[in-house]
């Protein structure tokens, strides 16, 4: 992974020095004694970019892990707009509260979402919904009415089941309305909030992660399950909010919906009609029997019971021959041996046939596996069964379907 952000890392370095005709000296041999000194890379912002690659010279040799810049005026101005930070928790600034990016918006503070109205009145007839996760633009307002504006929907929203400003801001923070933005190669997904804290990854430009809370210079965010946490200074905080929906639009979204229901179940129908087709008929037949104490005819027919008690008698003799034919085939040299195999019946391992065991089997069952030991057989040699909702019927060289279950060779 460290290899990929070779050039973004060596690129950034080049970028740094192109900004200034000034040399570059390193921080413990300056005085900040120039009204000019700006400080564009720090020794946290730094360590978050550096590359571990003995091939990256310039960024590992130690006389420049913390550099100093020296910029005119409007040198200055360039590089603080290119590393500006959006704040989302509310910030004082000379008595006054920082603006926030969502002063002029609403979201909707309820459970599934917020009417929007024709006129401001409870009265007034739904023109749109404003679905939680959805923001608004605010027009104006008319007492306790918002007039708002979202995708194709203007109308009015109750004031009360909103949030705005800073207070819609930490809503979307707690609600998972905004995402980390990776903003720069090489950077480092840590442990622990500070360049101290032991590294988990790095990441890449461009990606994105869910914010779990925003800490003082770093961003908790969940990576690969886990919190971990970010640099604030080379990440932006976006926000993931979507639109209103006209009445219109959700009742022509509901019909597309129900078109494209029907349209799975027919297809659903129709592969089941062909899978039919396709299946072999089997004949029943009679065959050699296998000799069977009372134990293995009661255990059988305990696993039958298990796997078929609900499905016709034919299903039911079916799997008893599956018993069978694992058996002729060296899956074990004894009923028990195979029925207990691992991977052949989860049930067995799991308790399930441990209680059947012990409040025995019905009547069909029985019938089932005694006949099967006789020698009655209508699958011939499948040693293979699921349920028909899940077979996979173009991949078998042979199935018959069997009430509920597909049995098959590979």
């Amino acid at each position: 992974m460290i290899k990929q952000y070779k050039v973004a890392a060596l690129g950034m370095a080049c970028m740094l020095a192109a900004v200034t005709s000034q040399s570059i000296v390193p921080q413990e041999k300056t005085e900040k004694n120039d009204s000019n000194y700006t400080e564009t890379v720090t020794s946290s912002q730094f360590d978050e970019v550096e590359e571990t690659s003995t091939e990256t010279v310039l960024l590992e040799k130690e006389e420049v892990t913390k550099q100093r810049v020296f910029l005119n005026e409007s040198q200055m101005e360039e590089v603080e707009s290119t590393t500006e930070t959006e704040e989302v928790q509310p910030e004082i600034i000379n008595g006054e509260e920082e603006a926030s990016r969502l002063d002029g918006y609403v979201l909707p503070s309820v459970e599934e979402y917020l009417n929007i109205r024709f006129a401001p009145s409870t009265d007034s007839e739904v023109v749109g919904k404003l679905y939680v996760g959805t923001k608004a633009e605010i027009l104006g307002e008319e007492g306790d009415w918002y007039q708002i504006r979202s995708g194709s929907v203007e109308g009015y929203v109750y004031k009360p089941y909103t949030v705005t400003g800073k207070e819609a801001e930490i809503f979307a923070v707690e609600n998972g309305y905004i995402i980390c933005n990776v903003l720069t190669g090489g950077l480092r997904v840590r442990e622990n909030p500070g360049t101290d804290a032991d590294v988990v990854d790095i990441v890449g430009e461009g990606e994105k992660f869910d914010i779990v809370e925003l800490v003082d210079g770093w961003v908790a965010v969940t990576y690969e399950g886990e919190t971990a946490y970010l640099s604030s200074d080379f990440v932006s905080v976006d926000y993931e909010l979507g639109e209103a929906i006209s009445i219109q639009e959700e009742q022509a979204a509901i019909q597309a919906a129900a078109e494209e229901a029907a349209r799975q179940e027919r297809a659903k129908q129709e592969a089941a009609a062909s899978a039919v087709a396709k299946s072999k008929v089997m004949e029943t037949v009679q065959r050699d029997s296998v000799a069977a104490s009372d134990d293995d005819i009661y255990l059988l027919a305990c696993l039958i019971h298990m796997e078929a008690a609900w499905e016709p008698y034919e299903g039911q003799l079916a799997v008893a021959n599956v018993v069978l034919n694992r058996l002729k085939a060296g899956y074990g040299s004894s009923i028990s041996e195979v029925i207990y195999a691992r991977g052949q019946f989860s049930g067995a391992n799991s308790g399930a046939l441990a209680q059947i065991l012990a409040s025995g089997p019905n009547q069909s069952c029985i019938t089932a596996a005694v006949e099967a030991f006789s020698g009655v057989n209508n699958i011939g040699d499948y040693r293979n069964f699921i349920a028909a909702s899940y077979a996979s019927t173009g991949s078998y060289s042979e199935y018959t379907l069997i009430g509920n279950h597909c049995f098959y060779k590979n």
